[in-house]
């Protein structure tokens, strides 16, 4: 398939339980401007970002937590696209960062990902045909950002690996098992990958039994339960998250 064929194609999957996924991969012929890599979370960026937050709260709050769930609005609107690529459609995206343009939108969230090459994937192992997802996107994404924000590389890796397991547990739920999702569900659970290299999805989920049933619970913090409005995530790691869930009859 072209870059604007495998859109069209990802975009026609997106109803029922996709529909948030569709236009968030876009092919060359999307004329909107677009940002270079290099311009995320960038000054500018991070100011406008964080002005956005303080006008919400009108008190001090701590920016490790509003950079954290920009990047999360960011891997929900670029991940799941990318692996219903992958697990339906058996198509790679070249996701490289020279490869990309993001298309913003007004709010300073990234709208769209502009990609530029495919390749039809089938049969390929999957820690090879996802390694560049790894180190050829979030690798230099998180070194950047860890350099332009407080924001540790544990918080940022964890982030990924959360929105990876939360998006195949989808597909699996809506779309059914099948070899080529039990394939990439190894990422999660193999701590190196097939070259050797040590993996940073590893174990970035786990599930416990609380109140006799499986509970889903990340390991590292995402920092959201930081911010004055004090809301923590249904897969929250820290006591306070649980006990908050249990009170108000949510299960984590």
């Amino acid at each position: 398939m072209t870059p604007d064929e495998l859109c069209e194609a990802i975009d026609r999957l997106a109803v029922g339980d996709y529909a948030s996924f569709g236009g968030r991969l876009v092919g060359p012929e999307d004329a909107r401007p677009g940002l270079p890599a290099d311009r995320l979370l960038d000054t500018p960026m991070r100011e406008a970002i964080e002005h956005r937050f303080a006008l919400r709260f009108e008190t001090d709050f701590d920016v490790r937590a509003v950079q954290s769930i920009w990047m999360k609005w960011y891997l929900n609107a670029f991940i799941p696209p990318v692996l219903m690529a992958d697990v339906l459609l058996e198509q790679s995206v070249s996701v490289a960062l020279p490869r990309l343009q993001f298309i913003m939108a007004d709010d300073g969230r990234v709208a769209a990902v502009r990609i530029n090459a495919t390749r039809d994937s089938h049969g390929e192992d999957p820690f090879l045909r996802l390694r560049p997802l790894l180190f050829e996107h979030f690798a230099p994404l998180i070194a950047m950002w860890c350099d332009r924000t407080e924001v540790t590389a544990r918080v940022f890796w964890s982030n990924v690996g959360n929105t990876v397991e939360a998006m195949l547990r989808r597909i699996e739920a809506v779309s059914g098992p099948s070899a080529r999702l039990s394939d990439v569900q190894r990422l999660l659970s193999e701590p190196i990958t097939s070259a050797g290299e040590p993996n940073p999805l590893f174990d970035a989920v786990h599930y416990v039994i609380e109140e006799g049933a499986p509970s889903r619970r990340r390991r590292v913090c995402c920092l959201q339960y930081l911010l004055p409005d004090r809301r923590f995530c249904k897969a929250c790691p820290i006591e306070e998250a649980r006990t908050a869930h249990r009170q108000e009859g949510i299960r984590p």
